[in-house]
């Protein structure tokens, strides 16, 4: 027997599960217990909407905290809990192509080979949303993209490390460092 952890609203309830149990089948049990409409929120695991279709032994990460946002208030009020200026994947966050054939939404070919069909109109606003706070400075491990002014973050497209403004002036001066937000574009250096 194992169990996880639903914060919503500061408030924890924890979930007895196996392994092998569907995250579409733990929710329903916190659902219940809680008492709250599926439907008014979203699951959030590391950052990321969660992959209801994945195991609980297929969770990465030792801590099994799931993090349940209300989309009516806590959104609105929540100043890490974004929307996505892109389209992104739900699983993974990072950008990803979109579709639409009969009504139905068909995500694919994201940077980690997600692919997800079938999205109905009214379930893909919600997987659309990001938790910043979830991006960390690599170099102190102590600053993220919600806690810096006006959520300034940058990217090191040298080594890849994402780093806050107080470590990007002690970070390599040969590397290349960007805003965080231009992090899916390229840039060529003028000749």
């Amino acid at each position: 027997m194992d169990s996880i952890e639903f914060i919503y609203n500061g408030n924890k309830i924890e979930i007895q599960c196996y392994k092998n149990d569907k995250m579409k089948d733990i929710i329903k049990k916190y659902i219940i217990k809680s008492s709250i409409d599926k439907n008014s929120v979203i699951f959030l695991y590391s950052g990321n909407k969660i992959n209801e279709e994945l195991k609980l032994s297929e969770i990465k990460g030792k801590e099994k905290k799931i993090l349940v946002i209300d989309l009516k208030n806590d959104i609105n009020n929540n100043k890490s809990i974004i929307k996505s200026k892109y389209i992104i994947c739900p699983k993974c966050g990072e950008n990803i192509k979109i579709k639409i054939n009969n009504y139905k939404i068909y995500l694919y070919e994201c940077i980690n080979g997600h692919t997800i069909s079938d999205v109905l109109f009214n379930e893909f606003e919600k997987t659309q949303y990001i938790d910043i706070s979830k991006i960390i400075c690599e170099k102190c491990k102590k600053n993220n993209k919600s806690n810096t002014d006006k959520n300034k973050f940058y990217k090191c497209i040298t080594c890849g490390k994402n780093i806050c403004p107080l470590c990007k002036s002690s970070h390599d001066k040969s590397h290349n460092i960007i805003n965080y937000d231009l992090k899916n574009y390229i840039y060529l250096n003028s000749l």
